[in-house]
This record gives C-alpha cells, structure tokens and sequence, in this order.
C-alpha cells in the first residue's frame, strides 16, 4: 500500500512563518520548515544539504535515489527534532539525523523495524535476518548515537520438527559483547527480555517510524527545489509546515 503523504502547503497571503527563529517551543506541535522561498532554520537546511548530498556507504548511489520519504520527530530532549529518513526496503533500515552544535549525525538501523520514545533520547531496533536475530538500544545525546544495549541470538544448528512439533534450535547468544551457546527459539531468553524493558519499553510509549509520523517525499530535499505556486499565488505566500509527535 502506497504510505500517505501528509504534506500542509498553505497559501497564507502577506504571512510568513513568523519570526524565523532557531529552536521550537517546546510544547510545538507544528514545525515551519520553508518560509519565503527558502528552508526556515539552520537545522532544516542543513538536514537538506546533508540528504541531497550524501551517498550510500555499501553501494554507488544517492541517498535519494533511494529513500523516498522522510519526517521530523522529537527523539532527544532539544527543541530541534531529528529527521528521520523512512525505510525504502529492509536492505537499507531506517535513516536517523542528528542536529548539534552546527554539525549533522547519522544513525541507520539495521533493516525497518525501529522505534523511538519522544524526548528519551532513546531508539530501539528490533529485527532479524536469514538466521540472525537482535534487539538494539542506542541513546542519542549531544548528537552523539551510542548503543547501550545489545542482545543477539545467531542460529548455529537448526532442529527438524519431530511429531508435529518444532525442536529446539542451537544459538550462539551474544549479549552486551558476551557470547554464550543456548538451546531453544531465537530471542527467547527472558532474563534479556526484562533488562529491555527496564532499559527502553519502561521509559515512555513507544513510536514506529513507519507508523504515525507524517511523511513527506524527499524530492523536495533535492537542491534547488522550490514549491509551485498556485494561480495568483507567489513564492512568499507560501509556509511549509510539518506536524510533529
């Protein structure tokens, strides 16, 4: 199913985005990011600058060839939010920018399900692939991204099921850097389960990437990009807002 695009171009004559300032108040709800023909904040052109420059490390094109949608969200407990760069397909995850000091940080999670608790600073990635399972905690801070938890099944020997029943696999189960052999299902371990919870779930309600927040298409991160005004519109009309959770 095509993602909704949920994109507010508002023609608001003589009005622009108000007093162009840096950082939000925060109890916003609502984000200028294009204010009389041009991005709004020093955060926002440099998120665009960044997206319509970078290229992907394991392959030879463009971020934007790529990645077709993108939104803000509240991840840390500053008033500018990150920029989040919607999983095109699991091969690529989820992109995550960081704005601190002037400079922009990346986070990418290893393929699409991610989630995050709004002003924890907390992102939780939870996923496995063609044998390996994990569950990641990285802490955004000062726009620095650092794993603090890490918790991962990797199957060493597979079981057929016997008499109708599925039987226990093998694991090396490696947790924090701590590597052990385990029988059983891949990320069934409890003791695990509840340090995750103590460290991440416990901290707030959790929010998919790929759910609730609005999404907006990265054509518009493209240099030189500017919206089409409508008939007697003009460039300076126009205000580009963005709701953010």
């Amino acid at each position: 199913m095509k993602q909704t695009i949920i994109l507010a171009v508002l023609a608001l004559f003589m009005l622009s985005c108000g007093n162009n300032n840096k950082t939000l108040n925060t109890q916003s709800t609502e984000v200028c990011i294009w204010s009389d023909g041009q991005w709004s904040t020093d955060w926002m052109r440099a998120y665009a600058d960044y997206v319509a420059n970078a290229d992907l490390e394991y392959c030879n094109m463009r971020v934007l060839d790529v990645f077709n949608s993108w939104g803000l969200a509240y991840i840390d407990d500053d008033n500018i939010p990150e920029m989040v760069l919607f999983c095109p397909g699991e091969a690529y995850g989820n992109i995550v920018l960081s704005y601190s000091d002037g400079k922009v940080s990346k986070w990418t999670s290893w393929r699409c399900n991610a989630e995050y608790i709004p002003r924890s600073g907390l992102l939780c990635n939870q996923d496995g692939s063609m044998g390996e399972y994990w569950d990641k905690v990285v802490r955004l801070k000062d726009g620095q991204f650092t794993e603090i938890y890490n918790h991962t099944d990797i199957l060493y020997q597979s079981h057929d099921k016997i008499d109708d029943t599925t039987g226990a696999d093998e694991y090396y189960c490696v947790f924090n850097g701590d590597t052990t052999m385990r029988i059983g299902f891949e990320m069934d371990c409890h003791q695990y389960d509840n340090k995750l919870n103590a460290i991440f779930y416990s901290k707030g309600n959790a929010i998919t990437f790929g759910g609730s927040l609005d999404h907006i298409e990265t054509a518009i991160l493209e240099k030189g990009w500017r919206p089409t005004p409508s008939d007697g519109a003009t460039l300076a009309d126009y205000k580009l807002t963005l709701s953010v959770r």
